[in-house]
């Protein structure tokens, strides 16, 4: 008897700390995606403002995550890795979506370029946004290891990706400077691929997992 309510305590444990992971995510990126959308919009930076998009993305990943973390409180463990599976695969289709949403921009900035005003200030804000996207990363990776997941799993390596593509939108930014092309729609290109390729290949993972399951 005490060892059930002890598993049933550790158990509620886990669960709750899943939660905390998503919920946290969620407003952070919530917040990370209005920054960068007012920055995007004012500077004219396509990278920039696919960066607010992939934020926005991911925001709708934690709300995904927070929706099977609740519906496996209700499913119970024997149904666990199966609902984890499946919130992974929506949230990778998200990331695969939000990458060809940025090739096609790319493609279209480069056919018709439109001149990028640059700000030091900018700058400064989205250098910052790529710490902030590292410390999500590396919380849950905390999270992960308190609680493993394969939820948290995929948004660990989400939020690391994401600091390449605000690396990217940092480089644009000090690049459109110095060279009189569209370089942000190129960055955007390269970056909408690196993401969506990566995406691709954990749709296919939980797609196997899902079937065989």
């Amino acid at each position: 008897m005490c060892y059930n309510v002890k598993k049933q305590k550790d158990g509620d444990r886990l669960k709750n700390v899943r939660l905390s992971a998503a919920l946290t995510g969620l407003l952070l990126n919530f917040i990370l995606f209005l920054t960068k959308l007012y920055i995007g919009v004012s500077s004219a930076s396509l990278t920039v403002y696919c960066d607010a998009v992939n934020n926005l993305g991911d925001t709708f990943a934690c709300a995904v995550a927070i929706f099977g973390f609740v519906m496996i409180k209700r499913l119970g463990e024997k149904q666990s890795d199966r609902a984890q599976s499946l919130c992974t695969f929506v949230i990778s289709l998200l990331i695969a979506a939000t990458g060809i949403y940025f090739v096609y921009n790319g493609l279209e900035r480069m056919m018709y370029p439109v001149p990028v005003q640059y700000s030091a200030l900018y700058l400064a804000v989205i250098s910052a946004t790529v710490l902030v996207k590292l410390l999500m990363g590396i919380m849950y990776k905390v999270f992960d290891k308190k609680a493993p997941s394969t939820v948290l799993k995929a948004l660990v390596l989400d939020s690391f990706l994401d600091c390449f593509i605000t690396l990217s939108a940092v480089m644009s930014l000090v690049l459109v400077t110095k060279i009189n092309y569209a370089v942000d729609g190129l960055f955007a290109i390269i970056t909408g691929s690196a993401i969506t390729v990566s995406a691709i290949k954990n749709i296919v993972s939980e797609t196997k997992f899902l079937i065989n399951n």
